[in-house]
């Protein structure tokens, strides 16, 4: 999605410190400027994001082995799968009893560590020959959950607050 509200569908080509390239099924590739990129997202998860937003911090569904890191304003790191994200910020169970709360204003950000998406080869040998994974290094990695994450920044409370509605525009 770029900022305007114009979304673009289609795999990444290639990314420069510049444009990233698109390719629309059925058309031409598309360049976009990165400085005009609002958000990017693979099935449904975000992979990258240029705006604060508490509304996509509680949006945000975690899969099994992703996490949220905040940095607190008192230097504190903490990460984790929280028990609850809302408006008011996050509670942490720790053990059966204990929570921990953090308020929205002690938080200086949210990353949102998101499992590193599959290669385009792992895709295809899950989908067209399953049984080859056995024969490439990524399938043993996933299975140890060695995948690698990706970290998001969702929200920063040093930049303005962005939590209007996204709506894709067509193109």
């Amino acid at each position: 999605m770029e900022k305007d509200g114009t979304c673009v569908e289609g795999p990444i080509r290639k990314i420069d410190p510049k444009t990233v390239l698109i390719q629309p099924e059925q058309k031409s590739a598309i360049a976009l400027r990165r400085s005009d990129l609002l958000q990017v997202s693979q099935n449904g998860s975000l992979v990258w994001s240029a705006r604060s937003s508490w509304a996509d911090v509680e949006a945000v569904r975690l899969l099994p082995r992703e996490s949220f890191q905040l940095k607190l304003r008192n230097g504190k790191t903490v990460q984790g799968k929280p028990w609850r994200a809302d408006g008011a910020g996050f509670v942490f169970k720790i053990g059966f009893w204990k929570k921990n709360r953090y308020a929205k204003d002690e938080i200086v950000t949210v990353d949102y560590l998101r499992v590193k998406p599959n290669s385009d080869v792992f895709d295809y040998f899950t989908q067209e020959a399953p049984a080859l994974l056995f024969f490439y290094p990524e399938f043993y990695d996933r299975l140890r959950g060695l995948e690698g994450k990706v970290p998001v920044r969702l929200y920063d409370a040093l930049q303005p607050e962005n939590d209007a509605p996204l709506h894709c525009s067509n193109r």
